[in-house]
């Protein structure tokens, strides 16, 4: 089922304990995105929104079948806001927000005034539970913010119709008035911003090489200035919000890009990291994963799965073992069950 081999030749494979694999549906479906809330999982797809019990079989539609859902704020089961984009230009409108109060029964469209008046779409959305009247978004080089779930929109950094490509913002859940975000120029030059209280507290723009872009920022809430970001091409690390970073993986000559990665709730040694290469046809299906955060890694490959180029992962853990739910691009929905 899976072939574990080290990243790092001189270094020798860590033991990294045994590795089950379980399809949670959605075949076929690019899953651009994946939230776990208490004991459901959420998935935003290029056809809807679906969700399921993390114990009970394969996901089920939740809604806006046929809709391309880029990201999502699920605020609780009942109360979800979800971004739209219309990735192929093939209708009138090429972005909407969508909001459901009764937990998908029904949806509407959001009237909002993203964009400053120019049809942007939202490409990231970010929300933490203990700041429940302040909501951020990501444009094209835009981090924006609403106290109105998602009707009116203040830019806090860069501004809205701006030539670049892309964004994505992450809130420190143990911080939460501080964000890192970024994304990718005009001329595929790859930045990171850290704001706090609404203000730029640093910015990097040679922190690795270009052409890249920011895929992923993830937290190690026991050691809160501890951020992992996945890169175009590179996994980094600081331990010290920013000050200095190290370098954990590189893959810039395979070009990967590092959208998925996910730490441990139980043990911050353990990461785990998930890539995904711009390629029409099938890809690999390989997590890396790590027992002293990021130094040394394994490669766990499993190969019954085709379309396995990672756009999301999230880690639900348990004493002694790791519930890895993946998201792939056209593969679906697979828990990795990793019992160390």
């Amino acid at each position: 089922m899976l072939s574990c081999q080290d990243t790092d030749d001189p270094v020798p494979t860590p033991e990294v304990g045994d590795f089950a694999l379980a399809f949670r549906g959605l075949d076929g479906l690019k899953v651009n995105e994946l939230k776990l809330l208490e004991d459901r999982l959420y998935a935003m797809t290029n056809d809807g929104i679906y969700h399921g019990n993390v114990d009970a079989g394969e996901l089920q539609l939740l809604g806006l079948k046929g809709k391309n859902i880029i990201s999502a704020v699920v605020f609780s089961h009942r109360e979800i806001l979800a971004s739209f984009w219309d990735v192929d230009f093939s209708s009138d409108r090429i972005a909407d927000l969508f909001f459901t109060t009764d937990g998908g029964s029904t949806w509407i469209t959001l009237d909002h005034d993203f964009g400053g008046g120019v049809e942007e779409p939202i490409f990231h959305l970010a929300w933490n539970p203990s700041r429940p009247d302040q909501l951020y978004a990501t444009g094209y080089q835009v981090v924006a913010a609403s106290t109105d779930r998602g009707i009116t929109w203040t830019p806090v950094w860069g501004d809205f119709d701006m030539f670049a490509n892309r964004m994505r913002a992450f809130i420190n859940p143990v911080l939460p008035e501080e964000i890192w975000a970024g994304g990718q120029g005009g001329i595929e030059n790859g930045y990171l911003v850290h704001l706090k209280a609404g203000q730029e507290a640093g910015f990097w723009n040679t922190l690795v090489p270009n052409p890249t872009t920011v895929k992923k920022v993830v937290f190690d809430t026991q050691n809160p200035q501890s951020i992992y970001v996945g890169w175009e091409g590179e996994l980094s690390r600081t331990q010290n919000n920013g000050q200095t970073w190290q370098k954990l993986i590189d893959r810039h000559e395979e070009a990967h890009f590092f959208f998925g990665i996910g730490i441990s709730e139980q043990d911050p040694q353990v990461v785990v990291a998930g890539k995904w290469a711009k390629v029409e046809g099938p890809q690999p299906f390989e997590l890396m994963v790590s027992t002293d955060k990021g130094q040394h890694w394994a490669e766990v490959t499993f190969g019954e799965v085709s379309y396995g180029g990672i756009l999301d992962l999230v880690i639900s853990s348990q004493p002694g073992k790791e519930r890895i739910f993946v998201g792939l691009d056209r593969g679906g929905v697979y828990e990795v069950t990793w019992t160390r």
